[in-house]
């Protein structure tokens, strides 16, 4: 029998996904070379599923966000770090430098670190990136 804290932690995360959840389209990337650039693998491995995106608004975290610069104090104008909280399909990959487009607005990010929290999710942390690349 699983711990009660668990099941209410899995509950409480399905009901936020399929409240708050986005759909986004996964785009794996191909096996990764030091010397290219970063490719796409085939068209047909993108997928569909969904992820709730927020901000790191906490005090700990934007002081990472805004690191002191020695005496001069802290950097101006750095944005807080774009998490997503993504539902993982079963027999679908999903890693670091992975593309992610949101279908709502289509903006594209790249997940940068990640999390899985044995719950049939993974926290990411993304980076915006500018458009697709090719495959």
């Amino acid at each position: 029998m699983t711990n009660v804290f668990e099941r209410l932690a899995k509950v409480s995360r399905s009901t936020v996904e399929l409240v708050h959840g986005k759909d986004v389209t996964i785009f794996p990337i191909s096996a990764k070379d030091p010397n290219a650039s970063v490719r796409l693998a085939s068209p047909n491995t993108s997928y569909l599923t969904s992820a709730c995106f927020f901000e790191n608004t906490l005090i700990e975290n934007d002081a990472k966000a805004q690191p002191l610069t020695g005496s001069s104090g802290r950097l101006a104008h750095r944005s807080l770090q774009i998490q997503a909280s993504i539902r993982l399909i079963d027999g679908m990959p999903l890693t670091t430098g992975f593309f992610l487009r949101r279908e709502e607005d289509g903006a594209i990010f790249t997940i940068t670190q990640f999390d899985p929290d044995g719950l049939g999710t993974v926290l990411a942390t993304l980076a915006k990136a500018q458009k697709l690349p090719e495959v």
